[in-house]
């Protein structure tokens, strides 16, 4: 049906009358347009002398200066984002093979006076990773591949060849794990924490075939990548790792570097293995360093970094935790273009699995850590591990596991120091007084753990910049086949969030029919404009959106250039009522067949439509289809069926007026017209949130028992009932308590109720918001929590008015 449609209306152009001619038009109205009315003749009337323009004023001027540059900053802010977001090395994490470790690899764990440990299996902990909506927990992993200019022993003198090439930029996938720092963000009370993971601490090797084997964790790197990396982190320690950082030695390099370089207070013996006085594992140094303070460039910072020859690794570890410090006391000083320079630099040598959409969100959030003293700490702690022997008779850190994740909660969700940590986290009845050492926990932060509304709402509530594409995981559960999107028309973010919804649902979920709330003889001069380009076919169409004029052009214009990137796949179908018959007759001409003679009893209404004699032809088309449908059928052929669900439309308006839900009925009829001309595709539209909506609602003290569209498409009946996705979306202002609204002023839903239970950090981030209300383990299907009771036809969850919620924040305000 699709491909003859397409045909049908693909004419060349020599056999198609050309729309720019046809006079004259009327105003868009929805009820005032009646036959005979379009074209009545007007007086003439002299037009009065124009008098001379006034000047504006000057205050005027300098306003509409100030908005146009201030457009341009935006603009240019929002193309400098992307493009430094542009250069980062994007990687989930996974791997499609199992790697290796030789086995005379990391043998030298010093075991001095750790007990060995006699059983079998190392004793794992139980529950679930914690987690808490005011950290964020990245892991910092270093890998060991580097160019010569950073390994030979005279790398010092070819440093130059760290130029952000590729060479030095790309990531090995036979790479070992060198270090592993767990970086933690407390988005509430702006406080970094740093826990260096000990690189000889023994871990079972969570992939099939390895059970009951173990390693050292930074070998899991190896094995399964960061992904299983980041996973045995969580399953050992029991916090919830949420992204990853990778960098190895060129990255570290070149970053340091990239901030000017930092300053470093060494020891004597720090000095001596640096300038080779005692043996040292660095390599040679450019520049003699004294005890004391030293500027450090990258590459003699690098060698301080690895030291660990003059005592350990957990001095080493140390070590690196210091030069992290380092380089943020750096940041917090840095000029801008130190600061782009940074960017430019350190995007390109490092690897996450942060999408440009989180990390956009994150930079709202960076500068309030800028200057801040990270709290550091090394696990295992001292103490609390045994040694054992796993693969390859590799001796390895035997921890005692309650005790640590004790440790590391009590540190990374609490305000106790490192010191206060490790002594409540491995406190024993004698030492602790008889009192239970259990990790102390907030009041709020267990009331959290334990809310299923809020943990539901932290995992699929996603803070979204419209300028960036959606992904599945900002969408969640995409199983419908009609996708409806509420539409706050006339605000800023409207156009772009319908750009970047149907963008996704194309691409991702194959949706190509683009629904809007105008006539089908309306929505043919869209199908013109989409298939020709012509101006002339969309300038009609513009004639019905009056002051959303400019926005709906903006849109059509990307959705055009889109359709032809797309190979013309997309195609667009009218659910309304015709509101305009002028435009309507266009839609009309777009049907016809030049090249096809009329039967002699519809010859008046074809030459008068090809006359553009718009009144006549209303006049006759009516007639024609009520005495000649044969000959009317024989005329349009294949494109029959749209001239009778137009006639039917043109019906509607006389003989529904005055009904409330005349327009959602003749929505309906009009899509199941358009499911059966389109029997296999999926559809996206975005219409007022009113025909949107599944559920009922009360409109003041009025009970809403008429059905509006989207309880009609999803009810009883319906050819895709249970298949239609339902968008709600909000309009609203960010409230300087971090909420959705100081006052909380909305008629129809509790904003702040929604706030806080989604948390603080998303609504702060300075980002629209994406809340997935219809994934696994959803509280939604039996509670609401948002629309007021009030405003409800009747009391019902949430999930029976919606799947899905949009809230756009007030730019301006």
């Amino acid at each position: 049906m699709k491909d003859e449609e397409n045909k049908m209306q693909s004419a060349a152009p020599g056999q198609q009358a050309q729309p720019e001619q046809m006079q004259p038009e009327s105003e868009p109205a929805a009820d005032s347009a009646q036959p005979g009315t379009e074209n009545e003749p007007k007086a003439e009337t002299t037009a009065p002398e124009t008098p001379d323009k006034k000047k504006r004023p000057l205050w005027l001027k300098l306003l509409a200066v100030f908005a146009a540059a201030l457009a341009v900053l935006v603009l240019l802010a929002v193309l400098y984002i992307n493009g430094k977001l542009d250069l980062i090395h994007y990687d989930d994490g996974t791997v499609d093979s199992v790697g290796t470790v030789d086995a005379e690899e990391d043998q030298d764990l010093d075991t001095t006076g750790l007990t060995q440990a006699t059983n079998d299996e190392m004793e794992m902990p139980e529950g679930s990773p914690f987690a808490d909506e005011d950290v964020l927990n990245i892991l910092l992993v270093s890998t060991d591949e580097r160019t010569d200019a950073v390994n030979d022993w005279d790398a010092f003198t070819h440093l130059n060849e760290l130029d952000g090439t590729k060479a030095t930029t790309e990531f090995s996938s036979d790479a070992r794990a060198d270090s592993l720092i767990l970086c933690s963000l407390n988005i509430k009370d702006d406080t970094i924490k740093l826990v260096s993971i000990e690189r000889g601490t023994g871990v079972p090797i969570l992939l099939d075939g390895y059970e009951g084997q173990y390693d050292w964790i930074t070998h899991t790197f190896r094995y399964g990548g960061v992904r299983l990396t980041m996973d045995t982190v969580e399953d050992c320690f029991n916090v919830q790792v949420d992204h990853y950082v990778r960098f190895n030695f060129n990255s570290f390099v070149q970053i340091v570097d990239a901030v000017g370089g930092i300053d470093l207070n060494l020891t004597e013996d720090e000095a001596k293995a640096l300038n080779w006085e005692v043996p040292s594992n660095s390599m040679l140094i450019v520049k003699k360093v004294e005890p004391g303070w030293n500027h450090f460039d990258g590459y003699t910072a690098l060698q301080y970094a690895r030291l660990r020859a003059i005592d350990d690794d957990w001095h080493r570890v140390a070590r690196q935790r210091t030069v992290i410090q380092a380089v943020l006391d750096r940041i917090k000083s840095a000029s801008v273009t130190e600061l782009n320079d940074l960017l430019d630099t350190a995007l390109p040598v490092v690897q996450t699995n942060f999408t440009k959409t989180e990390i956009a969100a994150l930079m709202v959030q960076l500068p309030s850590f800028l200057g801040v003293t990270a709290d550091q700490m090394t696990m295992p702690v001292q103490g609390t591990y045994g040694v054992r022997n796993g693969m390859d008779d590799r001796p390895m850190m035997d921890p005692d596991w309650a005790a640590n994740i004790a440790v590391l909660q009590n540190f990374l969700y609490t305000d106790m120091t490192a010191e206060e940590a490790i002594a409540a986290g491995t406190a024993t009845p004698e030492t602790a007084d008889g009192e239970e050492t259990a990790v102390p926990e907030t009041v709020e932060v267990q009331s959290k753990k334990n809310d299923t509304v809020h943990t539901y709402l932290k995992d699929n509530t996603t803070p979204i910049y419209w300028d960036y594409p959606l992904e599945d995981a900002d969408f969640g559960n995409a199983d419908y086949r009609v996708f409806l999107a509420g539409e706050t028309r006339g605000q800023p973010q409207n156009t772009a969030m319908r750009k970047a919804l149907f963008q996704y649902l194309h691409e991702q979920q194959g949706v190509n029919v683009q629904l809007v709330e105008t006539g089908v003889g309306e929505t043919q001069v869209l199908e013109q404009y989409l298939r020709t380009g012509d101006e002339n076919w969309l300038n009609h169409y513009l004639k019905l959106q009056g002051s959303c004029a400019d926005a709906e052009a903006e849109y059509w214009r990307w959705l055009y250039q889109y359709n032809r990137q797309q190979g013309g796949t997309i195609y667009v179908a009218g659910l309304g009522t015709e509101r305009n018959t002028v435009v309507s007759m266009y839609g009309l001409l777009a049907l016809a067949d030049t090249e096809i003679e009329p039967a002699e009893s519809i010859a008046d209404f074809v030459q008068a439509l090809r006359d553009e004699d718009v009144t006549t032809a209303l006049q006759l088309f009516k007639t024609a289809m009520e005495e000649q449908p044969d000959a009317m059928a024989d005329y349009f052929g294949d494109a029959y069926a749209q001239v009778q669900q137009l006639y039917a439309n043109l019906q509607v308006n006389t003989t529904y007026k005055g009904r409330l839900d005349r327009d959602d009925l003749a929505m309906m009829d009009n899509m199941n017209f358009v499911l059966r001309q389109y029997p296999d595709d999926k559809f996206f539209g975005q219409l007022s949130n009113g025909h949107v909506t599944q559920s009922a609602w009360k409109d003041g003290n009025y009970i809403a028992n008429y059905s509006r569209f989207g309880m009609l498409l999803n009810g009883e009946g319906s050819p895709v009932q249970g298949e239609v996705c339902s968008m709600l979306t909000i309009y609203t202002q960010r409230g300087s308590n971090g909420l959705l609204g100081d006052d909380a002023e909305n008629d129809y839903y509790d904003l702040n109720a929604l706030a806080e239970a989604a948390g603080k950090e998303f609504i702060a981030t300075g980002a629209d918001l994406f809340l997935a209300l219809d994934n696994e383990d959803t509280p939604y299907t039996e509670q609401n929590g948002l629309i007021k009771p009030e405003v409800q036809a009747e009391e019902k969850p949430l999930m029976d008015y919606c799947q899905k919620l949009i809230v756009l924040f007030d730019t301006e305000n």
